[in-house]
């Protein structure tokens, strides 16, 4: 049933007749009986009782008209509410944030969102990338910073920025040289995140690409990079990891950074949201003013560069 035939119906009738409604809604009297013919054939029951001075209701007429008053309100309504949503977008904005980059992003990320689309909502969720590419496939999430972007071919990627990894030892346990080779780390005990940890990703994936049954030593699994970094002054291995992870560390002497080479780890920290399902309102609305501040922190962590 078309909404324009119901309209059609009740211009009729406030007119009481044809042509006067014709005229009222500025459009030619046979394609309005037409389209008076259609709803009926559609309905299959007679609304209009023809007199020669126009016409009036049957019983199935009134009780559509009734009924068509109270649907084309509803219907007026649903439009209004939905432009009112895109005028002003609400409702839960969910992103996901690896805890790596909880410190520089989530904040700025939520008050940016409060200040800018206040009847938005941001959910921010710190956890692993590869969780977060799993809630981004699910629809848990919004939108995610994710590495391991190559991974994930159902998810719209912008690439933010690169960073390279490199081996952190205690100071005492420190390779001889400016750098060190991938085949050379392969030898020396390593403290990793356990899957499906994107750092472990990248390194199992660097040490398979230098041949057959190559993958590194691991002594030890731990999912926390702030443990890990204790581990490693500790001198209870070392540890493959960017120097935005370790900064802090490596700032007061606790452990140092070697760059690996032949070849280098090199990681992509990229901003995703599904393919698979249309963006909400609030994503919509919120991405074109997110995107470029998210992008700026991002590069801003992985440079290095502390922010005032």
């Amino acid at each position: 049933m078309d909404p324009r035939h119901l309209r059609h119906l009740l211009a009729v009738l406030e007119a009481g007749s044809v042509s006067g409604a014709a005229r009222a809604l500025g459009m030619g009297q046979p394609a309005l009986s037409q389209s008076l013919r259609a709803l009926e054939e559609d309905l299959g029951a007679v609304l209009l009782h023809r007199r020669p001075r126009g016409v009036v209701p049957t019983e199935e007429g009134r009780l559509l008209a009734e009924r068509a008053r109270r649907l084309l309100a509803e219907w007026d309504g649903l439009a209004d509410s939905l432009r009112a949503a895109a005028a002003e977008p609400a409702g839960v904005l969910a992103i996901g944030v690896p805890t790596s980059l909880g410190h520089a992003v989530s904040v700025p990320v939520a008050e940016a969102l409060a200040d800018r689309f206040p009847r938005v909502r941001p959910r921010l969720v710190e956890g692993l990338s590869g969780h977060i590419i799993a809630w981004l496939n699910a629809g848990d999430l919004d939108l995610g910073l994710i590495f391991n972007t190559e991974d994930s071919a159902d998810l719209a990627v912008e690439r933010l920025a690169e960073e390279h990894l490199c081996l952190v030892s205690a100071p005492e346990a420190r390779p001889h040289g400016p750098s060190i080779t991938l085949a050379e780390v392969a030898a020396r005990p390593l403290i990793l995140p356990g899957r499906p940890h994107g750092l472990r990703a990248e390194v199992e994936r660097a040490f398979a690409a230098l041949g057959p049954g190559r993958t590194p030593h691991v002594v030890m699994e731990i999912d926390a990079l702030d443990h890990i970094v204790t581990l490693v002054a500790r001198g209870r291995g070392d540890a493959i990891l960017s120097p935005r992870v370790a900064r802090t560390a490596l700032g007061t002497g606790r452990i140092v950074a070697t760059p690996i080479v032949a070849p280098t780890i090199t990681r992509t920290i990229g901003l995703a949201h599904s393919r698979l399902r249309p963006p909400s309102i609030a994503l919509r609305h919120a991405l074109p003013a997110l995107a470029p501040l998210i992008r700026r922190l991002v590069r801003t962590a992985a440079e290095g560069i502390e922010r005032a």
